[in-house]
């Protein structure tokens, strides 16, 4: 059992009211979404000015990096880092807001 799996089960135990319990995790599961949204919205404002620059989608840009029609040049390194950061965010995102639901 990890250290957060212990808290939660000894929260669970101890507390007087879960429903007090349930709403304080449910403000921190929506605290990490907007945090996940914050960045998501930073990264996309990233891309979207590597797409205009270049002028191409970021699913474009991926295929000519990925099948190395792009070359190596280290700012498509840059670009598809970001958009790996918000593939990831995105994820997280739908995650965190399943939770929520």
């Amino acid at each position: 059992m990890s250290a957060i799996e212990a808290k939660v089960h000894m929260l669970e135990s101890v507390a007087p009211d879960l429903t007090l319990v349930s709403r304080t995790l449910d403000k921190l599961i929506a605290t990490i979404a907007d945090d996940y949204r914050r960045k998501l919205a930073d990264y996309e404002k990233v891309l979207a000015e590597f797409e205009k620059q270049h002028n191409m989608t970021t699913a474009e840009f991926q295929r000519g990096f990925d099948s190395g029609e792009l070359g190596d040049a280290p700012e498509w390194f840059d670009w598809d880092g970001y958009a790996a950061l918000a593939a990831e965010a995105r994820k997280k995102l739908v995650e965190v807001e399943h939770a929520m639901s």
